[in-house]
């Protein structure tokens, strides 16, 4: 709660709204949550998404909310409440705010420790509230796995084994996955390695252990995942969190692949009668592409993207000939004269003069970059890069030119190289990062808007009035070596300055 709370204080907000930081200063709303309430259920041998469930999240979350509460109390009566209290419902002159309560009156004993709400109001009516909202529960997908743990947020286990999708690169990276703590009960139960290791083959094709009858039942009660719980069971665990969440949270309602508009409108129904204030369902196999997948529900896909491609395919006698385009031309022809513009940017390998010129429509049509002296590999990079911009605008496609150039320079910017030139947001990592920073420039004259730092990238940086001293290296050639931009004609023999590589 204090983290939370400094962080709305120290935070960096945008300095072109500034009402975003009046807003949030305002109300100093937080959102404490948790994360792996599925682990936790496994631990304590509960049934995810059976009343003893139910009861066990509403008490988890109560805790969380109650001390988050008292902590914030503590906080008001430190720094003060927050601004727009007067007139809220936290006003300690009318307060309306009254305790939550659990959707059903609690009958387990979990050994939580005992709390006292009157405790929260004499405190609110005392010191104030420091922040307006405090709970939440956010998807935690990626620090959960980073944590170990194997439920997200308030999710239950995803699956016993899955595939996680990767972008690495963007390439579809394959990650299998299987629950050591379910392996560990396998273990506890007496199972040797061969019932285990058919076990875990079988839980490995569909993510459950529930048909499979060589797990023990008590493990079965315990190790249910996220297709084992009804639609129904998820959303009254959902509303017994909500009940101690004040902000919104994140839980997904799963349906199975035969789910109807029915099922899904009577799930949407009693969350609304719960109080629930969102709720998101996924039927399974309703996506193409998903993070998280069973083996099952990826064959499944895979077959079904075959037949696809096989009923679209056409016949021999209608095969699409060779000479058919879909544009008659590969390549839109050079008008005699142009007019253009040309920008200066300061990279790291010297300076670098960037033309774009358009076409009779105000479009960008071409590019050419220029860097260093002819015959360099500086020069070689720079003219390559120029004529695929180039080829890029020029070529025929549905997709308009500037949409082209803003792509082209989404891809080139942040590109770094072996040091940079500048600090900060003036900072220009590589030569195609500087080539991105003037196609940006011109996308922004085309867009009007005045960017102070769009003509010199480099300039008022130092408030000091120093100049830079990386203004002052001598620029080369590219090293075939060291691949650094320091190979210079000296003495009749061209030498690295960072390297000592030398041609002679």
């Amino acid at each position: 709660t204090r983290f939370l709370d400094n962080v709305v204080t120290a935070n960096a907000y945008v300095s072109n709204v500034p009402q975003l930081r009046e807003a949030a200063l305002q109300a100093r709303r937080i959102g404490l949550g948790i994360m792996g309430l599925g682990d936790l259920m496994y631990h304590m041998n509960i049934r995810y998404g059976s009343e003893e469930s139910e009861e066990f999240a509403s008490q988890v979350m109560e805790f969380v909310r109650y001390h988050c509460m008292l902590t914030s109390i503590e906080l008001s009566e430190q720094r003060g409440p927050f601004l727009a209290i007067r007139g809220s419902i936290y006003d300690p002159d009318e307060m309306t705010w009254t305790p939550p309560q659990p959707i059903k009156d609690y009958i387990r004993d979990f050994g939580r420790p005992k709390i006292n709400w009157e405790t929260i109001v004499d405190g609110i009516c005392e010191h104030g509230i420091r922040n307006a909202a405090q709970t939440t529960i956010a998807p935690t997908g990626t620090i959960a796995t980073v944590a170990g743990c194997e439920a997200y947020g308030c999710e239950p286990v995803f699956a016993l084994a899955y595939l996680r999708h990767v972008n690495d690169k963007g390439q579809d990276l394959k990650l299998e996955y299987a629950s050591p703590r379910f392996e560990e009960s396998l273990i506890s139960a007496g199972l040797d390695e061969n019932e285990r290791s058919e076990i875990i083959s079988k839980v490995t094709r569909s993510g459950s252990c529930q048909t499979i009858d060589q797990v023990p039942q008590h493990i079965r009660d315990t190790f249910v995942v996220s297709q084992d719980i009804t639609a129904k069971q998820h959303v009254r665990m959902q509303a017994n969190l909500q009940a101690f969440v004040d902000n919104s949270l994140s839980k997904t309602c799963n349906f199975p692949q035969d789910a109807t508009e029915e099922d899904v409108a009577e799930a949407y129904s009693l969350g609304w009668k719960l109080g629930c204030k969102g709720l998101t369902v996924y039927v399974t196999g309703s996506r193409e592409k998903v993070v998280l997948e069973t083996n099952n529900t990826a064959e499944g896909a895979t077959e079904a993207l075959d037949l696809s491609e096989t009923q679209s395919s056409p016949s021999d006698g209608n095969l699409q000939q060779p000479d058919q385009q879909l544009f008659p031309e590969s390549k839109k022809s050079r008008p005699t004269r142009l007019h253009g513009a040309t920008y200066q940017v300061d990279t790291p390998l010297g300076k670098s003069f960037i033309t774009i010129n358009e076409n009779g429509s105000n479009e960008p049509f071409e590019a050419f970059v220029s860097t260093a002296k002819a015959g360099s590999e500086t020069s070689a990079i720079s003219e390559a890069m120029g004529r695929l911009i180039s080829y890029v605008l020029r070529i025929s496609s549905p997709i308009v030119p500037q949409v082209r150039l803003e792509e082209l320079a989404r891809q080139l910017e942040g590109i770094g190289g072996s040091r940079s030139l500048g600090f900060g947001p003036n900072r220009v990592r590589s030569l195609p990062d500087g080539v991105a920073r003037a196609l940006r420039g011109y996308l922004d004259d085309k867009l009007d808007i005045n960017l102070t730092n769009n003509s010199d990238l480099t300039n008022d940086f130092y408030a000091n009035g120093e100049e830079q001293e990386q203004l002052t290296f001598q620029f080369g050639a590219l090293c075939p070596e060291c691949g650094e931009a320091a190979v210079v004609n000296e003495e009749g023999c061209r030498k690295c300055y960072a390297c000592s590589y030398s041609e002679c």
